[in-house]
């Protein structure tokens, strides 16, 4: 038996291996971002033993203590110096760390006015039950949606911007955190988990200088662009030399001239030329693209403002100080989602599945429904209820909730799916108003513009059949791709189309029409008018209810097209019965004329008769009396 092959060429190969390729990137990276998100939240409610109290660096070689009521040991009070000098490795490592591994105790060299004291101080469990743990909760939910920007930049992210955000999301909280929770049980693991966790926040930097770099565009010339990126490089590397070099060494020699609080403003300000590179792009942006550049920007601010409250040392206890770092982070990834979702900040493609909506909404109304039923038959229904009652309360229960339902249904539809539903109404109403149009020319136009501006669909075309009968003529398109202009009668999609009166996705079908698209027919009692061609976005396929909202269009804009042409035919019968009536005058006046023309020749020729009857009369009485006069015998000479 033969067995059939087919030739794959090279470039073919080459792009489907770069395809898989790229997914099992994609796969690996999703992993590491679920993995990191999880083992960070799981680490955030984990115990972490700390030191009982901060410091405040007030020169290269003594730092301050500062008590955390409630937690500092009655033998350290404030204004206790510290000379790091005087301290061991392991007190210098802790008071850089903050997080610290459970031990027996650390024994501190304290400098009290003019004597010089020693102390041992046990680490304190600062996630062991009260406000603090709303702290750990902003966390977690921090990470979750800084994991969800990352993977909806990393799966439906087509350019750099999405890129560069997917990577700032992965290394500014789930990367951070999953190595802040790596247990560990000494001072020098410690140090290199904060170590890791600064090195991956800095380097998130990185990837939001290439996103607003990328989101400015031409906004900002390619020389300016140059300064730009030396001016961020060195902010970024002071930022470095501070965060890292500074904690090295204060651990190391003792040495703490780059923890001072005046320096610690470059961690935080390395934000500020990225932000500073939007707010100069927000200048000659339109007035979409500033919404989307406001609502960065607002971000990032927010962002900044929490980085403030972690990355320099302020006045404020240390439990603000976690709650204002965490709120203010989270506001932060919030409204970075909300842009990203909204505003399609970056070019994307995002599709909510609003079924899943809808039964997670029906899911919650039968919970409460359930949960109100079985709080109602313990409180207040007994034994003794009667059977009447017991059946009145879930019905009347259910009643309600119907309309609660609908309610949330309605808000769904006007909040979470609100581009939708506008697109979705503004179709309606064309298919309800394209009835009235006048002109086919204009329902052709006005069809393609409309579908277009409404779905984002990169290519509409309308198809008529031309009036031979022969094929299918393009009357309107609009896109990039050029479409052909006519279509042979039997094509196989519209042998589909009049087969099934139903939408066609052409991927599937061979014809001279493009794969990435659907086909709806324009069909009439049971006659096909011609088609609708609806290209699918990139990278995304309609949902069900689009299509069907698709496949009414057609049906109306098939609906109004039969309706003009066959007020054109009328039209045209109209046209030539008045041309034949017309002919028809026109024929009676020509045998008016011809009868009055031969009234008049017979006229003419009974006056001829007449005159020569005259004549011959006379010519006999002119020779009566000839004869009469001429004497007897004689005759006139005839001619």
């Amino acid at each position: 038996m033969a067995i059939a092959t087919r030739a794959v060429a090279p470039g073919v190969a080459r792009g489907e291996l770069a395809m898989h390729r790229r997914y099992g990137l994609l796969i690996l990276l999703s992993a590491i971002v679920v993995a990191a998100t999880v083992y960070g939240s799981w680490g955030s409610f984990q115990p972490r033993p700390q030191l009982p109290f901060t410091v405040r660096w007030v020169d290269a070689h003594q730092a301050l203590i500062e008590p955390i009521p409630g937690m500092t040991p009655a033998s350290l009070r404030a204004g206790d110096r510290l000379n790091l000098t005087a301290q061991s490795r392991a007190i210098r490592i802790a008071l850089v760390v903050g997080t610290v591994p459970a031990s027996a105790g650390y024994p501190l060299v304290i400098e009290r006015g003019a004597a010089q004291l020693r102390a041992t101080v046990h680490p304190v469990n600062f996630n062991s039950g009260g406000p603090a743990n709303w702290a750990d909760w902003l966390t977690v939910y921090t990470m979750a949606l800084y994991a969800a920007i990352a993977l909806l930049a990393l799966w439906r992210g087509h350019d750099r911007a999405a890129w560069g955000i997917a990577f700032w999301a992965m290394a500014e909280e789930p990367l951070a955190f999953a190595v802040h929770a790596i247990p560990s049980s000494d001072n020098g693991i410690a140090l290199l988990k904060l170590l890791g966790y600064i090195g991956f926040a800095l380097a998130a930097r990185i990837g939001f200088y290439v996103m607003a770099e990328s989101i400015a565009g031409s906004a900002v010339r390619s020389g300016a662009r140059a300064w730009w990126r030396i001016l961020f490089a060195l902010i970024l590397g002071t930022a470095t030399v501070v965060a890292l070099g500074g904690r090295i060494a204060v651990v190391t020699p003792g040495w703490a001239g780059l923890m001072q609080p005046g320096l610690q403003w470059f961690v935080p300000a390395s934000y500020l030329v990225p932000i500073a590179l939007l707010a100069a792009s927000f200048r000659q942006a339109d007035a979409p693209q500033r919404q989307r550049l406001r609502w960065m920007l607002v971000g990032s601010v927010v962002l900044i403002g929490g980085l403030v409250f972690i990355d320099v040392p302020l006045p404020l206890s240390y439990l603000a100080v976690e709650i204002l770092n965490s709120g203010l982070l989270t506001l932060a990834a919030t409204l970075f989602l909300y842009a990203v979702l909204r505003h399609r900040l970056l070019d994307i493609t995002v599709v909510i599945n609003r079924a899943l909506v809808y039964a997670l909404t029906t899911s919650f109304v039968l919970g409460l429904f359930a949960l109100l039923e079985s709080l109602i038959e313990r409180t207040t229904l007994n034994r003794s209820a009667g059977l009447l009652l017991e059946l009145a309360v879930p019905l009347g229960l259910g009643v309600a909730l119907s309309s609660v339902h609908r309610r949330i249904e309605a808000v769904v539809d006007r909040f979470i799916f609100r581009r939708q539903y506008r697109a979705e109404t503004a179709l309606r109403r064309f298919g309800e108003d394209c009835g009235f149009i006048r002109e086919p020319e204009r329902l052709f136009a006005l069809s393609v513009e409309e579908i277009a501006r409404h779905t984002d669909a990169p290519q509409v075309a309308l198809y008529e059949r031309s009036p031979g009968g022969e094929g299918y003529v393009c009357r309107r398109q609009v896109g990039e791709l050029a479409l052909p202009e006519t279509i042979p009668t039997d094509d196989r999609a519209f042998v589909g189309l009049r087969a099934r009166n139903a939408e066609l996705a052409l991927h599937d079908t061979p014809s001279v029409l493009p794969t990435e698209a659907y086909a709806y027919p324009l069909m009439l009692r049971g006659d096909l008018l011609g088609a609708l061609v609806v290209g699918e976005r990139p990278g995304e396929h309609y949902a069900t209810d689009e299509r069907a909202l698709l496949f009414h269009v057609a049906h109306e804009i098939g609906a109004a097209l039969f309706a003009l042409r066959a007020q054109e035919l009328e039209a045209r019968a109209k046209e030539s019965e008045a041309m034949v009536l017309e002919v028809a005058a026109r024929a009676r006046e020509s045998d008016a004329k011809v009868q009055a023309s031969e009234a008049m020749l017979n006229l003419a020729r009974a006056q001829a008769e007449a005159r020569v009857l005259a004549l011959e009369e006379r010519a006999r009485a002119s020779e009566a009396l000839l004869l009469k006069l001429l004497p007897a015998g004689d005759s006139p000479a005839r001619p």
